[in-house]
């Protein structure tokens, strides 16, 4: 069976948005592609026609620090969060949770920006980046928009973006001043790789 028609990568942001303009409603956008698949292949989300990859987009791959904050790219993965030294001082509590999304397969191909794209209750990504008080820039065929975390959802599933016409491109992460630290703990199911019961993560200050 054939899941959909055209599989397109383009190598910039500008290009993607053109990509799915030219496909009129019928494409998403994917870079890991571990939950839309499934969607796609178990006829939750019919009439896709076209998947535009945004994983050899550079501006959403960069993991980068400036006096603004940490910035993320939409487009990479969780293996790369975990292994990333400046992420661990600055962000524990997204390290902590991308180390506990799905298998070492699953982080080795999940990106971040799928995790906030698809809205789950469970995301333990999401969950940490809402705990930071992350942002969100937002591209479209209008320009770009920079939206908090916490205002990107409009319920399970369900976001205030167009999913058909919109690209997440990158995150920003306030910079941790002297004291305050973040953690990520979750409860779950005896197995390694279930989905979580409850997820919390905090971002504190210490003082003495």
């Amino acid at each position: 069976m054939k899941y959909w028609n055209k599989y397109l990568l383009p190598s910039t942001v500008d290009e993607a948005l053109s990509c799915l303009h030219d496909a009129s409603g019928i494409a998403r956008v994917i870079s890991g592609g571990t939950d839309l698949l499934l969607d796609i292949r178990q006829g939750r989300l019919p009439g896709v026609d076209t998947l535009v990859d945004v994983t050899r987009i550079p501006e959403m791959r960069e993991m980068q620090s400036y006096p603004s904050g940490l910035y993320l790219g939409g487009a990479v993965t969780h293996r790369e969060i975990i292994s990333n030294s400046l992420l661990q001082l600055q962000a524990a509590c997204l390290v902590q949770a991308c180390s506990l999304i799905g298998g070492p397969q699953v982080r080795n191909v999940a990106t971040i920006g799928g995790n906030a794209a698809y809205a789950l209750p469970a995301g333990d990504g999401t969950i940490a980046l809402l705990a930071l008080d992350a942002e969100v820039e937002i591209a479209s065929p209008l320009g770009r928009r920079w939206v908090r975390v916490e205002d990107l959802f409009l319920g399970p599933g369900e976001v205030v973006f167009n999913r058909a016409e919109e690209i997440l491109v990158q995150f920003r992460i306030p910079g941790l001043r002297d004291g305050e630290k973040s953690l990520f703990k979750r409860i779950m199911r005896p197995q390694g790789v279930a989905i979580a019961i409850l997820n919390m993560a905090g971002w504190m200050r210490v003082s003495d």
